[in-house]
């Protein structure tokens, strides 16, 4: 078996056979197409890998629009390219409008592989304009579990006896498994545990996400390292005593098929619990009693966490729920009810947004010693949409006009739904270098700006016009902005813009 993942030579499609002009030479004008359905990229593993559910439906590949664009003049033309062949293209003769700039590439270019899309513009008086590639990875492999036994490596001891009270004890309130190796492992890749009284449970203990740490490389094949996975003391009493199944299941990053571990069956006879105590859940949520998942756009006024009302929750006893690990960002915790005597918690809004994109575990605690916790609930937070596209004044019909700058060129970005102080902003130019288009050159904006305030449009920065003479004239650059939600650990991408860098009368 090879290595799962790497750059391999793509087939073109035998029904197409018109060529592009190349994208590598002085005539890449524009910047390069944008695909939405990518999932985020990871260290040490391809950039720009495709959501594997994206493959079975036409691919949108959208294009920002290029300078002096006047359609009403004479038509105006745009060709999407595959591999060097064409996909499609769109001819207008009205006022382009931003919806309009994109074109569907079919399931049939959907090969497993690196692929390599440009586009070419034809404007209204006939002069060409091609874009600079954009490197896509198309990945329809799924890890290839441990051959002969997947099943989850527990120590003899357990595997003997089971799970007990001493054992417990004597090993940090937790039991220790370890997942084989694993074939076409890479960074990104997730993998989950589960504790269940059934084989195929779903009752799922954590999940972690592959590092380049967790993956070697043995000749032309990837593998995981050994795993180690934590069952705590808390989830396994919680769970009962009996026979248990223990399981994981791991998944890469474009998101194939989760592959399923086969269960491993393990007498578990801890303490029993002192308490009934259910998971919480949080009321704006969809999902199950153990994991749900969060669409920000509910969560404006902020989040309620919901004890059941089967919680053996005794008279005169405080409750504490927490959010996330208290004192940390996005971390919060709070003994007060939203009404007296009720069992439903307010999470302000302020700590849900440092959670987009990952996930955040909600539990409670009776507030007495020999009450253990209540088995956790995980929350995926999605992202928020609808993100403000960044502006610059000075940039008019697509275009920057160097002969019209003052002495810089200044940015500015209008507000987006859960903006707070606590965040940052990066932005910054993209383009090619003047007498030497083979090299990028990146002219910063801003960098780790704090944000100010949380209403209103914010000024990101400037770029002289002794900086912006550095990009080559009559090519496109590109507009980026990205902003932190969880102290600059992580960054969220807006939307870009491009203009062409003129210098005319």
């Amino acid at each position: 078996m090879t290595r799962k993942r790497t750059t391999q030579e793509t087939k073109e499609p035998s029904n197409a056979s018109t060529t592009a002009p190349s994208p590598a030479t002085d005539t890449a004008l524009l910047v390069p197409p944008t695909v939405l359905d990518l999932v985020p990229d990871a260290e040490g593993a391809p950039s720009n890998v495709v959501d594997f559910v994206a493959t079975y439906t036409p691919l949108r590949v959208e294009f920002p629009m290029w300078a002096h664009s006047a359609p009403e003049l004479g038509t105006e033309h745009l060709t999407l390219y595959w591999n060097g062949v064409e996909v499609d293209s769109k001819s207008f003769d009205k006022p382009i409008q931003p919806e309009d700039l994109f074109i569907l590439a079919p399931v049939k270019f959907m090969i497993e592989g690196e692929h390599e899309l440009h586009y070419h513009v034809v404007n209204y008086v006939g002069e060409p304009s091609t874009s600079r590639p954009l490197t896509i990875y198309i990945d329809k492999t799924p890890p290839l579990l441990a051959p002969g036994d997947d099943k989850l490596q527990f120590p003899d001891f357990i595997i003997r006896e089971g799970v007990t009270e001493d054992y417990l004890k004597a090993n940090d309130d937790k039991v220790t498994a370890t997942v084989p190796p694993f074939l076409g492992a890479e960074p990104g890749d997730s993998v989950k545990w589960y504790w269940s009284d059934d084989p195929v449970g779903e009752q799922m203990v954590g999940m972690i996400k592959l590092t380049k740490d967790d993956i070697e490389i043995l000749g032309t094949q990837s593998s995981s390292k050994p795993l180690e996975l934590d069952f705590p003391g808390a989830f396994i009493r919680q769970s009962g005593n009996g026979t248990r199944f223990a399981r994981y299941e791991v998944q890469d990053r474009a998101g194939t098929a989760p592959q399923r571990a086969l269960a491993r069956s393990l007498l578990s006879d801890p303490s029993p619990p002192t308490r009934e105590l259910p998971p919480p859940r949080i009321k704006e949520a969809t999902g199950s009693d153990f994991f749900s998942t969060l669409d920000p756009a509910k969560a404006l006024n902020g989040v309620t966490c919901v004890i059941p009302n089967d919680a053996d929750i005794r008279p005169g006893e405080t409750v504490t729920v927490y959010w996330g690990e208290p004192g940390t960002l996005g971390g919060y915790s709070t003994s007060t009810p939203t009404s007296p005597g009720a069992r439903e918690y307010l999470i302000p809004r302020v700590h849900v947004p440092p959670h987009m994109n990952s996930r955040v575990e909600l539990h409670y605690q009776i507030n007495k010693p020999d009450v253990p916790p209540s088995p956790s609930h995980f929350v995926t937070v999605r992202k928020i949409e609808g993100l403000p596209i960044v502006q610059c004044s000075d940039i008019r019909n697509g275009a920057l006009n160097l002969r019209n700058l003052g002495n810089s060129a200044s940015f500015t970005l209008d507000g987006w739904s859960f903006r707070h102080t606590s965040q940052f902003v990066n932005a910054w130019i993209l383009g090619v270098e003047r007498g030497n288009i083979t090299r990028e050159i990146r002219l910063p904006i801003a960098t780790q700006l704090p944000v100010p305030t949380e209403a209103g449009v914010m000024t990101l920065g400037s770029v002289s016009k002794t900086d912006l003479v550095k990009l080559a004239l009559n090519y496109q650059f590109r507009v980026s902005v990205e902003v932190s939600f969880d102290d600059k650990v992580s960054w969220l991408k807006f939307p870009d813009a491009a203009a062409q860098l003129v210098d005319e009368a």
